[in-house]
């Protein structure tokens, strides 16, 4: 999945103004962009703002700049030139891109068989250490895990009227379930005698 960070900035005389137009740009884009398919859930504002104006010596000059920053998901990789030229027509040199994230759209299937792994991984750990100490593995007593889901890949770039597309590859990304397992011996009933053992698979 490809998340896109679409800026619309745009200047004006008041306040006023400012909101008006950057409110009017970003509605052009975001109805080009549901006009070509992207469902409401993939459209999510992440920031927006306005400020006083200043010159190259930071001194405050006359009118106001405002953005609002949008967060466009795109389940198609394919889709994405299409996109970017339609929200690149709908507000001219005002629209930047701040940056362009691959994820995984579903990495639950992912996460479900790292953990299985991981877990089975710890067992075997376990099983030597029980062997080199001459003892027995017992039941399981404890299990905490850490979920790291996929590593995002980023891009950044300046959206451009005459802009040739977007070369993306999507590559590969990482799902890591990382765990402690505790177990007891299965030859001392003691409940502190036990062993601890960790363990990661990717």
């Amino acid at each position: 999945m490809v998340n896109l960070d679409l800026r619309i900035t745009r200047d004006g005389e008041s306040v006023s103004e400012t909101l008006r137009e950057v409110d009017q740009t970003m509605s052009a884009v975001r109805a080009a962009l549901t006009n070509e398919g992207v469902a409401d859930k993939d459209l999510q504002t992440t920031s927006t703002g306005i400020h006083q104006r200043y010159d190259n010596q930071g001194q405050p000059v006359r009118g106001f700049s405002g953005f609002h920053t949008l967060r466009v998901g795109v389940r198609d990789l394919e889709q994405v030139n299409r996109l970017v030229e339609l929200a690149v027509s709908a507000a001219g040199d005002s629209l930047l891109i701040d940056g362009i994230t691959l994820s995984i759209a579903d990495a639950e299937p992912l996460l479900a068989t790292a953990r299985e792994r991981a877990f089975d991984d710890a067992r075997r750990r376990a099983e030597e250490y029980a062997r080199f100490a001459g003892r027995r593995l017992g039941a399981v007593i404890w299990i905490g895990d850490t979920l790291r889901g996929p590593e995002p890949m980023m891009y950044a770039m300046r959206a451009q009227s005459d802009s040739a597309g977007l070369s993306l590859a999507p590559g590969e990304s990482t799902v890591t379930a990382s765990l402690s397992v505790r177990f007891a011996w299965a030859d001392d009933p003691t409940p502190t005698d036990e062993t601890n053992t960790e363990d990661r698979d990717r």
